[in-house]
């Protein structure tokens, strides 16, 4: 697996964090009744939380906090890449200094937030051999109109590749 560099809207870590914690839950809810049995309601699953703590080294350590603290300040969502994961859409939800800096170093914590509901997360159909942009209209009953132009890559509608993702809305 080769390390890449973690990074925030565009800002890359000098180094990367020493922990990294990614928190998944569902929502998942008991409803008792006078009587059993007892009725379970999963609702889906909640945004993920990715927080860890790292080290800033150098000279420069301050800088590189300031750099991120004005990364946090922007209040954006924006995609994190985290070494060995695939990138996700966050926003970065807290920074904290976690001890008075030392020579050349200075820790941290930090918290991003998933955000989903992304192109990722949208309903979308894959091409099959012989297929058209008029046959998935016809089997999903999304107008032909609305999957032109929700699908630029796509130059002819009654010519698709075998394999090519299509957005249904």
């Amino acid at each position: 697996m080769k390390l890449v560099a973690m990074r925030f809207d565009g800002v890359v870590w000098h180094h990367n964090p020493r922990q990294i914690r990614f928190e998944s839950e569902e929502n998942v809810h008991t409803l008792t009744a006078v009587q059993p049995p007892e009725v379970v309601q999963h609702s889906g699953r909640k945004n993920v939380v990715i927080d860890g703590e790292g080290a800033l080294y150098g000279a420069d350590c301050l800088e590189q906090f300031d750099r991120l603290l004005s990364l946090f300040h922007r209040g954006r969502e924006g995609e994190l890449s985290l070494p060995g994961f695939k990138p996700v859409m966050a926003v970065f939800e807290s920074l904290s200094l976690l001890a008075q800096p030392g020579p050349d170093v200075l820790t941290y914590r930090f918290r991003f937030r998933e955000v989903r509901g992304l192109a990722e997360d949208k309903p979308q159909s894959v091409v099959t051999q012989g297929e058209s942009l008029w046959d998935i209209s016809y089997r999903f009953d999304v107008p032909i109109d609305a999957l032109v132009r929700l699908n630029p890559q796509v130059r002819r509608p009654d010519v698709v590749e075998e394999g090519t993702v299509i957005a249904l809305c």
